[in-house]
C-alpha cells in the first residue's frame, strides 16, 4: 500500500525488507521491514543509495524519512526499545510500528521530537502521518480459513 502511494504520487522511493540501512553517526545498521526516502532527501543528499550488482541498490546510507518495523515474538525488545532509540538518533522523522501479535493487531506512528519519539494520537481510528500528509488505519479480519488478514487504508 505504501509503495503504491509513493509510486503513484512520485514522492520518492519505498523499499521493503532486505534493504540495509546504515548511519555511522548514530551507530545504526539495520534491515527495516520497510523504509521511505523522499525525493527531497535524495536531492539534498541526506541519503545515499549504494548499488550492488547492476543498478539495484543494496544499502541506504543516511536518514530516510520513515521506517517500518513489524514486531515478531523474537523482536519485541529490539523493535520497541533498541531500534526506537537508534532510529531517533539517526533523525528519522517517523517510525511506524505494527504488532500483529496483538488481537487485534496494533499500528502506531511515532513522530521524531526533541527528546525522543512520541506516538501520534489516533483520531477515530486513523493516525496522521506528517511525512505523507495523509492518515492511515490498519484493520484486521479473518479470511475464509480463519487466518488473519490485514489492510492498510489511507485517506
Amino acid at each position: 500500500m505504501v509503495g503504491g502511494l509513493v509510486r503513484a504520487s512520485h514522492l520518492g522511493r519505498y523499499f521493503h525488507d532486505r534493504m540495509l540501512l546504515s548511519k555511522a553517526e548514530a551507530d545504526l545498521a539495520s534491515e527495516p521491514d520497510g523504509l521511505f526516502v523522499s525525493r527531497e532527501a535524495l536531492k539534498e543528499k541526506r541519503v545515499r543509495l549504494v548499488d550492488g550488482c547492476g543498478d539495484s541498490p543494496v544499502r541506504l546510507e543516511g536518514t530516510p524519512d520513515m521506517v517500518l518495523e513489524v514486531i515478531s515474538e523474537g523482536s519485541v525488545r529490539k523493535d520497541t526499545d533498541v531500534l526506537r532509540e537508534l532510529y531517533w538518533k539517526a533523525g528519522i522523522l517517523e517510525y511506524w510500528l505494527v504488532d500483529p501479535g496483538e488481537d487485534p493487531a496494533t499500528f502506531e506512528i511515532l513522530r521524531h521530537e526533541a527528546r525522543g519519539y512520541v506516538s501520534v494520537r489516533r483520531q477515530r481510528g486513523w493516525v496522521k502521518s506528517t511525512v505523507f500528509g495523509k492518515s492511515f488505519r490498519l484493520t484486521q479480519e479473518a479470511d475464509e480459513d480463519g487466518h488473519p488478514g490485514y489492510r492498510l487504508a489511507v485517506r
